[in-house]
């Protein structure tokens, strides 16, 4: 494969790649742009608007008598929207608002709106923006595009039904914005969702269409290009040049250039020299999800789909489907064999009619195939990375959606004309069709396969393996025309005795590829030829017979080696798949997501997962932008256990979100426990709740004080609230929890009897895990890299985490839950009291190299037996929980503070924090570090935070 300038353009990218990672990149400019909610005065030129926001670049901001420059782009949200109206693109203004970024991703698998932005080239937005001045001078072209566009998105508007006409607008005219949620859910649930994009469908009937009818309205090849290129800049400009648009448009562009220079085009270069443009031109795009997938689809077409169809042709392709997805043209003898071919040439009327359109029909199948397969190979780990999980079904699908693309982008282009419109009455009947068949599959069995997010190592071998495997196909291929070429040269080094014979042979076999049948074929005329030489040069039969067995041999050593070829393909492809999709962390983890004001836990084991609360007030939608994303992320399918502490909306709005659309998502809900309060309460209480419950199919269990759950690697007691509570505050009977998650799997016999007895100190503590040291440090992590937050000691155990949850308990219920820990304290230190002698050397020794502050630290934890690693402080951080009392009877190692920026509440609160303070536990919120994740090994427990520190 020689393209200098591809490999040249890829090892660009891929160091700009790098340099990003290790510099930890954000929005570029994002340093020069004010603080959130600073007022600001800007001026800036129109770039884009719709109908209550506009988008300015070349911008000037000025703030507190200081101007300076923004290389980027802003979106600027009008308070008066009819000003829109009157606004002209290319326009220069002047507003003044409050600035705001974008919000950033602070749990794991959240989506990022501000990564997101930062690929478009928008670093941030105006709020409450007014137009002080405007300039009278606009871009007449592109305003005139933009008119001429919002009159086709008013035909398409008035010739199909609201539904349908969403999706006609996003196909031709690329306004995502207005397309029916369901239909983008259902069609991104099948993975077809790419079909959307303007891309390789609309350059072949626009750009070749162009080019095409000039050539046969008598237009010189140059010029008809030139057209053709011309009607392309223009839809572009109209459209709004996504990357997905960018790119197709920037490849036909190319392929227009060759012939304006007479060369030829190469579709490798072409797409890696465009990668490498726009990427210098904003290096964000490397973390855009259109730009990876638009690129990433065309690379799976030129260098895979050859792999998997077999032709031994790389340039031999054409553009096929909406996402720029080209498959290769294959001929009839790699679908039918020679022999076949041989056997139907000839044929006459319309069983040669048939034949041919059969063989149309296959070859069109095996070449979709290909190219589809390339594709969703190439870019799956894209796919992972960003949607965590696959649409198993995607490639048939894809065939049969295909197909009639074509169609629907020729109907609806026809139905834009007046007198037209019923031509989208097609269009309706295949969209109406496309949602049917998407349907269907989401029905079958196994569907979408959840797999997660994978980690880095993962898709760096799995590229490793796909090149492996191209350049693998590229010495066959060489080593394969070698041997031709050698036999060719040794036939023809026999003389002309046989010229006759072999020119005939080239007539009868003329326009047949070197297929597997081809060289079967060939192979046996060899043989015979030889065989005949053999006859004339020495009579005997034996020689014949050796003459026989080489070239017999020959030929299936030729077949040996590529069936080999293809069963070492088939391994390396099943293993890099398996090592891609495999889940290696495994391990036990909690944790603390970021959900604004509100709670949300997860306590992940080697058996399952569980959920204790989820819901928030200061963020909308909880279950769906937070819940989901992390769950899925971690390949998460199945929540073994869901706990609802008590019925406020900031501790179950999320659940009731995934009670509600469960199946949807694909996250079932095994079972859903609530506080044991009287019966006449919980109806009251948890109405929704039981309502969703039952119609989901959920079973209710009610749990009490002393109720105890357990798997392998965790252990689960109920501490509050009693049974059949009388307490009236929702707070006070929160459900609380002592939970012990554990490295490795318990055999929670033995350990009971252990734990009773006492005997064996040191074998309970390897099974507890109760002695060595535990490092609490939250790392400074945006996207999951790093380790540079601060760490500090404490005693507490490694392979082992004991959490306590506490929900909003305050007041009465604070002071059960303080009783139950002080009882749970003296029962512990009756069965440890042997243990603990005999370990006294052990401790004294352990005394003379600690400091004395650590020291008393630890003598206090082990006298009182009874050991909480980690507190998720009650109410947010409220004043009125988390007294001293209850400190002193927890004795927590560490304590997470689950509440919401800016809010109203003032959590957490002063005094709340001093009494932690006083009673030496250090606090970390949420509100500092977002998502707080506990990793949990035999080494000691790490805590981790999603967020640098600020």
């Amino acid at each position: 494969m020689r393209r200098p300038l591809f490999m040249a353009c890829l090892c660009l990218v891929i160091v700009l790649a790098i340099g990003r990672i290790l510099t930890g990149a954000d929005t570029g400019d994002a340093g020069v742009l004010p603080p959130d909610g600073s007022p600001v005065r800007i001026t800036g030129r129109i770039d884009t608007r719709t109908s209550e926001t506009i988008i300015l670049k070349s911008i000037s901001i000025i703030q507190n008598d200081l101007k300076y420059s923004y290389s980027g782009k802003l979106q600027c949200e009008l308070t008066n929207t009819q000003e829109v109206q009157s606004l002209r693109l290319g326009q220069h203004i002047v507003l003044e608002g409050f600035f705001s970024h974008f919000d950033a991703a602070t749990n794991h698998g959240e989506f990022d709106v501000r990564a997101y932005s930062a690929g478009k080239g928008i670093g941030g937005r105006v709020r409450k923006a007014q137009v002080l001045a405007a300039e009278e001078d606009y871009s007449f072209l592109r305003e005139k595009l933009f008119a001429f566009r919002r009159r086709l998105h008013d035909r398409l508007a008035k010739v199909f039904p609201e539904k349908e006409a969403s999706v006609m607008q996003t196909l031709l005219l690329g306004e995502k914005e207005e397309l029916d949620a369901e239909v983008k859910a259902l069609y991104q649930r099948n993975g077809i969702a790419h079909i959307l994009s303007i891309s390789g469908l609309h350059i072949t009937l626009l750009g070749m269409g162009c080019y095409r009818l000039l050539k046969r309205l008598g237009a010189p090849v140059r010029v008809a290009a030139a057209g053709g290129a011309m009607t392309l800049l223009l839809y572009g400009m109209m459209v709004g040049m996504s990357v997905s648009a960018s790119r197709a448009i920037g490849m036909y562009l190319l392929q227009m250039l060759g012939i304006f220079v007479g060369r030829t085009y190469d579709m490798l270069t072409g797409v890696g020299l465009l990668a490498a443009l726009l990427v210098l031109q904003q290096s964000e795009r490397l973390g855009d999800v259109s730009f990876l997938m638009s690129f990433g689809a065309v690379l799976g077409i030129c260098l895979l789909t050859p792999v998997f169809a077999g032709d031994g042709r790389e340039d031999n392709v054409g553009v096929e489907t909406a996402s720029g997805v080209v498959a290769g043209l294959l001929t009839v003898t790699d679908i039918l064999g020679d022999s076949a071919y041989e056997r139907n040439k000839y044929r006459e009327g319309w069983r040669k009619v048939v034949y041919e359109r059969l063989w149309r029909m296959v070859s069109a199948l095996k070449s979709g195939f290909a190219a589809s397969a390339g594709v969703i190979l190439f870019t799956l780990p894209i796919q992972l990375w960003f949607f965590y999980e696959i649409p198993v079904y995607s490639v048939l699908l894809n065939l049969l959606v295909l197909p009639f693309m074509s169609v629907v982008m020729a109907g609806g282009i026809l139905s834009l004309i007046p007198g037209l419109g019923i031509a989208g009455t097609v269009d309706c009947l295949i969209l109406w069709w496309y949602e049917w068949i998407c349907e269907r599959f989401g029905e079958l069995p196994g569907a979408v396969w959840c797999v997660g997010r994978p980690a880095k190592w993962q898709m760096i071998v799995y590229y490793s393996g796909l090149f492996v495997l191209i350049i693998g196909r590229n010495y066959a291929e060489k080593w394969k025309r070698q041997r031709l070429y050698a036999a060719y040269v040794a036939e023809n080094n026999h003389g002309d005795g046989h010229r006759a014979e072999r020119e005939r042979q080239r007539r009868e076999t003329r326009g047949v590829d070197d297929s597997g049948r081809g060289r079967k074929r060939e192979s046996n005329r060899k043989k015979m030829q030889h065989s005949d030489r053999y006859s004339e040069i020495c009579t005997t039969r034996w020689r014949h017979v050796l003459a026989n067995f080489w070239y017999t041999w020959q030929g299936v050593m030729t077949y040996r080696s590529g069936v080999m070829c293809r069963i070492v393909a088939a391994m390396i492809l099943v293993l890099i798949v398996g090592l891609l999709t495999g889940n290696f962390d495994r391990g036990s983890r909690v944790t603390f997501l970021d959900v604004g004001q509100g709670d949300g836990i997860v306590v992940e084991t080697g058996q399952g997962a569980y959920l204790f609360d989820c819901g928030s007030t200061s963020r909308r939608k909880i279950g769906e932008y937070v819940l989901k994303p992390y769950l899925k992320s971690r390949g998460i399918q199945s929540l073994r256990g869901v706990f609802v502490s008590h019925p406020d909306e900031d501790h179950m709005n999320g659940i009731l979100e995934l009670l509600e659309n469960g199946g949807e998502w694909g996250i079932t809900v095994e079972q859903m426990f609530l506080p044991a309060i009287t019966e006449a309460e919980r109806r009251e209480a948890f109405e929704k709740l039981l309502v969703a419950a039952e119609y989901a199919g959920v079973p209710v269990s009610y749990i009490k004080c002393g109720d105890e759950i357990r798997d392998s690697r965790l252990r689960l007691r109920c501490l509050h609230p009693e049974e059949n509570t009388t307490l009236a505050d929702a707070n006070a009977y929160s459900e609380c929890f002592y939970v012990e998650v554990f490295a490795k799997a318990v055999k929670w016999g033995a350990a009971e009897e252990m734990e009773a007895s006492g005997e064996g100190g040191r074998a309970a503590s390897e099974v507890y895990g109760e002695n060595g040291s535990f490092a609490v440090g939250v790392t400074g992590e945006k996207t999951g890299h790093g380790d540079t937050g601060e760490r500090k000691n404490f005693g507490v155990g490694a392979g082992k985490l004991s959490i306590l949850l506490t929900g909003d308990v305050e007041g009465e219920g604070e002071q059960q839950l303080t009783q139950e820990l002080q009882t749970l304290k003296t029962l512990q230190e009756a069965k440890t009291l042997r243990a603990a002698q005999e370990s006294q050397a052990l401790q004294n020794a352990r005394k003379l190299q600690e400091p004395r502050e650590q020291q008393e630290l630890w003598e206090s934890r082990r006298q009182g037996g009874f050991k909480v690693d980690i507190l998720k402080v009650a109410h947010h951080g409220s004043g009125y929980s988390t007294s001293s009392e209850f400190l002193a009877a927890a004795g927590p190692a560490a304590a997470i503070i689950s509440c919401g920026r800016n809010n109203s509440y003032g959590h957490p609160h002063a005094a709340t924090l001093q009494r932690l303070e006083d009673a030496k536990v250090p606090w970390y919120l949420t509100t500092d570090y977002g998502a707080l994740t506990v990793t949990v090994d035999s080494h000691g427990n790490r805590l981790q935070g999603y967020l640098r520190r600020k």
